[in-house]
């Protein structure tokens, strides 16, 4: 009887580890399928002065923020960004520019998976870069300019900038002939800053009338 009765308290146990198992790799298998979970915790640790290193670190943010807005999902670009204001900025540009996209106010296709072209790279100080990069999704093209620095080899945006004719930086920051992406300190600026997000809330209170 005691023989029978440990039996079953290992096949029991056996049967618990096995669901766990199971739950386990279920979790795993739905991370690694939703590739914008994958992007939003890539790795910002690079070789100083390394190309391809910038390359990748920029078009993941903007394969991270084109595809969340595509697919209608919150992100976080904490790991991109670590100004405050920015950081609020592009969180809140990512939701009027998802409430654009499903009432179909916007000029570009927005996708996960962008077709880089042309990139153009400039390092403007000892740890200051300028990154512009040009791609198209569904035959639409944007282009995402983007200053970076790094400090002791890790890459953070210091300001960022789509531009697309209907997009909301464009009607916050500036029009493509007079924004300029070179100021490190630019969302340091408690003026500039206060007159963006004026112009967010005012924006946000027309595309919701």
């Amino acid at each position: 009887m005691k023989k029978l009765l440990f039996g079953f308290v290992i096949l029991v146990l056996l049967a618990l580890v096995g669901c766990s198992q199971k739950e386990d790799s279920s979790n795993i298998a739905k991370l690694k399928d939703n590739p914008i979970e994958s992007i939003a915790s890539i790795e910002d640790q690079i070789s100083d002065d390394d190309y391809d290193s910038m390359m990748n670190f920029g078009k993941a943010f903007v394969n991270l923020y084109t595809g969340a807005v595509a697919k209608q999902e919150t992100v976080s670009f904490e790991h991109y960004i670590l100004n405050e204001n920015l950081l609020k900025f592009t969180n809140k540009m990512l939701e009027l520019e998802q409430k654009q996209d499903l009432i179909g106010g916007m000029g570009v296709n927005f996708g996960l998976e962008n077709e880089f072209k042309e990139a153009e790279y400039q390092q403007l100080d000892e740890d200051l870069y300028y990154l512009s990069l040009t791609f198209s999704n569904q035959g639409s093209g944007m282009s995402c300019k983007l200053l970076v620095q790094s400090d002791n080899k890790s890459l953070k945006i210091v300001d960022l900038y789509f531009g697309n004719k209907d997009g909301v930086d464009t009607v916050a920051t500036g029009h493509p002939a007079v924004r300029k992406v070179d100021n490190p300190k630019l969302w340091d600026d408690p003026k500039w800053v206060d007159e963006v997000f004026e112009k967010l809330e005012k924006y946000e209170s027309e595309l919701s009338s």
